[in-house]
Order: structure tokens, then sequence, then C-alpha cells
């Protein structure tokens, strides 16, 4: 009987050996691999072939590094020139920093990305199989001493990488901090794990000329319909920086919610979030904002109005409100709950100053965002304080009559941001104010207009009106930008207001000089010269911080080679395998970024791309 269950035993642990995963993997590194990679150099694409004698083993990796480096890059850069095709091993646990800095906190603030950038590379990744004593010498040179990334801050560099048989020589120059800090992040993103030896290699003999074409690359996120939480906007703003965008844009209240904790108004959290859990206090904004700025990243605060409140305004007079939560809400707002400033109370100009103080001290004094969209005039219609106003000012109740109540508002609410601290360096939505009747009442030395306006929609004269009116623009046509669109509707059946789905390749083609182009404004080289850039939009009706990821990524990064290389941008086709591979990238370091196509296509570039697409494969 013993030897009958010791047989059986015998034989159930030879199958589960058969069948156990672990196993298996081990036996499979241990034979000899089945595939190499070749160099197609005519077409700088490696090739997956089936191993033979008469090839040479190279792991993709190997091949990637020496074969076209530059298809490792996004966004690509302006200038690159390689001297050669070949790869050397860098060794992370030989890194030689020699950092030229102008004070003690550049230095550290250059050491602390290095340090950033070789966790990356390492996680996930056994690197032990190095061959090679070889040390790589990270020399990184800054000019100036600031470490405050502001509305024009330099952020070009150089960077070269040399390989001989003493080291590695890596040689950064850039103006400031933040171009230095792209300069790393392009060149991390030339080094790559050779899992046949288990040994890190970068590309060799490489000179990089490089900067942004437009100063303002940004997404916008929403965490008042949803709560984002800290270590989830952290991981947003990295994603960010390694496609080199610059401007976090943080939407954090609105009419659902108001998370953000003030210490002269605390009850407006304690009335308006969520949970006592979904809040901002300031602590939580100052380091979201210190972290940001070591990823090269601004924030951009916005506090929406006259419209998209309510929630918090329980803890002052209700008559600075109106519309709150009224029902139905189609009748009153453009989605639920409702919610208006009255602008004929002089109390909640009062609310407003502590308000726009608080953030100020929270987020700097930069810029700052006063949202301004989506105004309800049927709801400052139905107030008689409203309309007893207007008649006082010798007006009526015409579209007309509530554009000059809204200009009322606005003015005052400069006033305010200015007692708060602040010269007015304000962005606005585009809304009523910006039709052409209306445009005057915006002042141009005082607003950059973000434009979110149908991009296609060649019959709604908003984006020329605000080219020609001598505006500072930023680029979010919600026909491409917008990343929330094409999914389930939240108050209907069927999908949002503005399905389709926008597919990356719409934000990678979505030209700032284009749209005006195509409506044949009269100042075009003024227009184009006064396109800061734009942003992506990430509005959270039905996604959060748990779900954000797969729909912002790889597509902001799509759009962030845009705004960097602005017109030296190249096809969709070109771009295609770089950004699969981006969004490899993003993945390994942490990013839950969507998926583009499946791996065969990833191994076997321009393969997959149909011909009848309208463009031709690149190969």
């Amino acid at each position: 009987m013993r030897l009958t269950c010791l047989g059986l035993f015998v034989f159930v642990l030879v199958i589960y050996n058969k069948r156990s995963p672990v196993l298996s993997q081990s036996i499979t590194r241990a034979s000899s691999p089945r595939w190499t990679w070749t160099c197609d150099a005519a077409q700088r694409v490696c090739r997956k072939l089936q191993m033979n004698s008469s090839l040479s083993l190279a792991s993709e990796a190997r091949c990637r590094a020496s074969c076209g480096p530059e298809t490792s890059l996004w966004p690509l850069p302006l200038s690159l020139v390689m001297g050669g095709v070949r790869a050397a091993e860098f060794r992370p646990d030989l890194v030689i920093k020699n950092i030229g800095a102008p004070s003690q906190g550049v230095e550290e603030w250059l050491s602390d990305a290095i340090d950033f950038q070789l966790k990356k590379l390492s996680i996930g990744k056994r690197g032990g199989g190095h061959s090679s004593s070889l040390q790589s010498v990270i020399a990184v040179e800054v000019k100036t001493d600031g470490l405050d990334i502001d509305l024009d801050t330099k952020e070009d560099y150089e960077l070269s990488v040399r390989c001989d048989q003493d080291a590695n020589n890596i040689q950064i120059r850039a103006d400031t901090y933040f171009g230095a800090r792209h300069a790393l992040e392009t060149l991390f993103q030339m080094i790559h794990l050779d899992s046949y030896n288990l040994a890190f290699l970068v590309s060799c003999d490489v000179t990089i000329s490089d900067g942004p074409h437009f100063s303002h690359r940004g997404v916008m996120l929403d965490t008042a319909r949803n709560f984002v939480s800290v270590d989830m906007i952290k991981n947003l703003i990295d994603s960010m920086s390694y496609s080199k965008m610059n401007v976090f844009h943080w939407h954090i209240t609105d009419s659902q919610s108001f998370p953000l904790y003030f210490d002269s108004l605390p009850e407006f959290a304690e009335f308006g979030a969520y949970s006592p859990e979904m809040t901002y206090n300031k602590w939580d904004v100052e380091e979201i904002v210190r972290y940001a700025a070591r990823r090269g990243v601004r924030v951009l605060p916005e506090f929406d109005s006259p419209a998209h409140v309510g929630a918090g305004w329980e803890a002052v007079d209700s008559s600075y409100t109106l519309c709150v939560n009224r029902e139905p809400w189609e009748d009153w707002c453009v989605e639920p709950p409702c919610g208006q400033l009255n602008p004929t109370q002089s109390g909640m100009f009062d609310v407003l100053e502590a308000i726009f103080t608080e953030m100020l001290g929270m987020f700097g004094v930069k810029q700052f965002h006063m949202g301004g969209d989506e105004i309800h005039l049927g709801c400052w219609n139905s107030s008689e304080e409203v309309v007893s106003w207007l008649q006082e000012h010798g007006r009526g109740r015409e579209e007309a009559d509530f554009m000059f109540l809204w200009s009322s508002f606005l003015q005052e609410s400069v006033k305010r941001i200015e007692k708060a601290g602040m010269t007015p360096n304000l962005v606005y939505w585009t809304n009523g104010l910006t039709k052409p009747e209306y445009i005057s009442y915006l002042d141009p030395k005082l607003f950059t207009v973000q434009i979110w306006s149908n991009g296609q929609d060649y019959g709604d004269l908003t984006i020329r009106t605000v080219a020609e009116a001598g505006f500072k623009m930023i680029i979010s046509n919600y026909d491409a930008t917008y990343l929330d669109c094409g999914f389930g509707g939240w108050v209907n059946t069927g999908n949002n207001w503005c399905s389709p789905y926008k597919e990356w390749q719409l934000q990678h083609g979505n030209d700032p000089y284009r749209l005006l182009e195509m409506r044949g404004v009269n100042n075009l080289e003024e227009a184009k010269s006064n396109v800061m850039g734009g942003e992506v939009a990430m509005w959270t009706e039905t996604s959060d911080g748990h779900t954000m990821m797969t729909r912002i990524e790889p597509r902001a990064s799509a759009y962030a080679e845009r705004l960097w290389r602005g017109p030296a941008t190249g096809g969709w086709v070109e771009a295609e395998r770089r950004l699969v591979r981006h969004r490899e990238r993003l993945v390994t370091r942490g990013v839950p970024a969507e998926t583009l196509t499946h791996g065969w296509c990833r191994q076997h570039e321009g393969k997959c791309l149909a011909r009848d697409a309208g463009m031709e494969p690149f190969f």
C-alpha cells in the first residue's frame, strides 16, 4: 500500500512538473533562443527571423538599440544625428554623475532626476547579466538657477552619447533644469534590456539637439465629478513627463463636488466633498505642485464660474447661488446637478476673493483658469433679482442683456483676483462671450482663450473670432482632444454627447495652425504666433482614478508629439511603431496605458497597416 501511494505521488508530481508554468519557464530560459533579430538598415526596421546556423543571435532590444535608435523615442527629437549603428552595455549600478549647476538646489534636483530614471529603468527587469564593468558617466551642465517652471521657461537641450573602451560618455547641456530633465528622458528611452543576456544596452554615437515648438503642452483632469487620489494624480504627472508634456490643468471644483479644503472657508469642503476622505488640503496641493515641478510640469488651477457651481456653497448665503439642484435639470443646466452664481450679490464676490486668495497661496500666481463655460441664460432669467438688476441698468431680458450681466461679473471677478494678489494672467474657455458680437467684453491683455469648439465645424465662427481679436490660444477642440468621448452615456442610453471615440491619430494630427488656415483668418501669422499650444481633456463623469489612465494614455502622448514638434511633426504611419513602443514603455513604468495593437504587429513593424487606408506603409 505504501509503495502504491508513493508511486501515485511520483506520478502526480511528474504531471504537475510538466504543467507547472514556473518549471516550464525555467526550461524555456535554459534552452537556446528560437528567434533572432536582424537590422534592415535601409528601412531602419528590426526583422524577427527563425534562428539558424547562418544567422547571428541577437535579441530584439540589441537590434533596436543599434538599428535606428530614434524608433524608440517619443516625441521624436527635432534633430538627431547618428555616427554609427552600435550599442554598448549600460550598467545602472556603475553610473557616475558629473553635474555642473549654478546652485546646490539645481544640482540636487538633477541628481534626483537621474535616480528617478535609473529606478524606472529597473522596475520589473532583472539586469544582472552584465559581462562588462564599463562605467557610464552622465555629465550634465545647466546654466541658470531657476527651479520654478513658468509660462516662458526654456526647455531646449543638447544630448550626446559616445561609447569607448573606457566608459560611456553622456553629455547633456541645457539652459534650465527643465531642459536637462527632458534630455534625461530622451537618454533613458534609448536604454533597453537585452532579454537574452539580461544586460542593459545604450545606443551609441548619437547627437541630439531638441526643444519644444509650443510652450503649453497639457492634460486637463477633472477631479470634481469623480475624486482622484494624490497618488493617482502623481501617476498622471509621471506619465506626462515621459512625453515631455508640461502643464497639468487641474479642474478641481464643480457643481457635483467641492473637494478643496480652505483654512478660511473650511465648511466649503465639509459641505461640498463627497466624503471627508475625498478632499485635498493645502499640503496635498503643495505636494502635487512640488512633485510636478520636478517632473517638468507646472500646475494650472481652474475654479470654474459663474456656472458649474453649487456643491460647497451651502456654507454661505443661499442667495449667492441660483438654480442649485433644480429639477428637471434639463431646463436649468447642461448636466446634473445644476447651479450658477448670482452676479447681483456683492457678498458673493467677497467669497470669491477669499477663494482666489487661498488658491493662489496654494498654487502660486503664474496663471489662473477661471472656467467660464456653459452658462445657462434661462437660469439667470428665472431670477427676480437678476431681472431687477438688469432693469436698473437699463437692460432687458434678451441674450445681449445677459451677456452684459456676465461681463459685469467678469470685471468684478478680475478685480477680486487682483486684490487676492495676482496680476491677471487668466485663461477662459470659449463660451458665449467669444461670439463675434460679444468678444469685445474680453480683454486679450488679460485672457488666454482655451478653445474647445469643434475644429471641423467651419460654420462656427468661434475660432476665427478669437484668433482675429488677437487672443493667445490653447487648442483643445473637442473633436480631437476630448478623451472621454465615445463611451457610454450617463444621462441617457447609447453613447455620450461627443462620440465617437477619438483615436490617437486624431490627436497626433491635430495641427493648431491648420485649424487657423482652414478658416482663412485675416491675421494668420499673428494668430499662429498667439497659439501657446494645446491640451487633451479628461472629464470624469464616467471615469475615475482607477480607469482614467487607460483613457488618457497613450492618446495624450500622441498630442504631446504634435505640440513638441509643431510643423515638423510627421504622419501617423511613421509614428505608429514609435507610439506602440512608447505605450510598452509606459506600462513598464507603471502607467496602465491602453494597448494600441497586438504583440505580433508590435514585433512585425508595418505589417499590420492596411495599404487601402489611404497611406503607404513606412517601409
